[in-house]
């Protein structure tokens, strides 16, 4: 690992190999619509969305209190539609660190088949400096 002078020396617990699962039920919020009723899918920015999710829960633990993560690239393929009402089953893992940067695999599966998959970067922050530099946008 890369030494980072911005990294937190506590973080040392976070180590490529955690993993975590979750299953989310489709609903209506989570697909697309256009194509009618027998074509209400998932939509993929909604599949990103649970990929995202559930990385930045899994490393939350392994974070100072002023700490987070925050989405900074995801290259998503959804191969497969999923139909509303269905479920999906997310699994991440991270697969590398490199100072601040996080970089995980996620593999999406619905009840018959894979549906997607994804690498996805995300950055550690400290929070009070990421909402001061927002802020300072807005003035």
């Amino acid at each position: 690992m890369a030494e980072n002078p911005g990294y937190n020396k506590l973080n040392s617990q976070l180590k490529p190999g955690i993993e975590m699962e979750r299953v989310v039920n489709v609903d209506s919020s989570m697909v697309i619509d256009f194509l009618g009723d027998d074509g209400r899918v998932l939509s993929t920015p909604s599949m990103i969305d649970a990929i995202e999710r559930l990385c930045r829960e899994m490393v939350k633990p392994y974070l100072k209190e002023d700490e987070d993560t925050v989405g900074i690239r995801i290259d998503a393929k959804h191969i497969a539609p999923t139909p509303l009402g269905m479920s999906i089953r997310v699994h991440t893992l991270l697969v590398s660190i490199d100072g601040r940067r996080l970089v995980f695999h996620a593999d999406v599966y619905d009840e018959h088949e894979k549906v997607g998959e994804a690498v996805h970067e995300r950055f550690i922050i400290s929070k009070s400096r990421f909402v001061a530099r927002v802020r300072a946008k807005v003035k």
